[in-house]
């Protein structure tokens, strides 16, 4: 008798486990593919860009979102893109701020950002801002190269 409930009490420990891995694998069901991995040469570290279904709206426009995980998850973040245009637009976000990107005469790079508070503003370096206001001289840019400069240098401006 005793081996029985031994048994079940192993079991049903081993169907708990079985559970609640699955739950906790599949609880951001969002997201989906691996987009693109890659380092972003700051504390951040290396990070995974993944696609989701997710939409993000702006100014009456949709855009599709990827998200973006690094090694420090403090600076884990969201881009969205405007697939409309000849040079789409970029917007990588948070709960503290917005940055967006776009192309223009002289590259691509960031163009404009808002925070949500001046404590969100004050994390962030004016300089390391104006240094990527062009991360590529090109006028047209692929979605991917694009996602992939975003994550790769925007971890740059925060203040470490």
């Amino acid at each position: 008798m005793k081996t029985q409930v031994s048994f079940f009490s192993r079991m049903t420990a081993i169907v708990f486990a079985l559970v609640m891995t699955t739950t906790v694998a599949f609880a951001d069901g969002e997201t989906t593919d691996v987009f693109m991995t890659g380092h972003s040469n700051t504390f951040a570290g290396d990070f995974v860009i993944r696609t989701t279904s997710d939409v993000f709206h702006f100014q009456g426009e949709e855009y599709e979102v990827y998200k973006v995980y690094y090694d420090d998850p403090s600076m884990n973040l969201k881009i969205a893109v405007n697939k409309e245009g000849k040079c789409k637009s970029f917007i990588a976000y948070t709960a503290d701020y917005l940055m967006f990107y776009n192309c223009t005469k002289d590259g691509f790079g960031v163009r404009k950002v808002m925070f949500t508070s001046p404590d969100a503003k004050e994390s962030f370096d004016p300089e390391a801002y104006k240094d990527q206001m062009i991360l590529s001289k090109k006028r047209k840019i692929e979605k991917k190269r694009a996602i992939g400069l975003i994550a790769a240098f925007l971890p740059g401006m925060k203040s470490a």
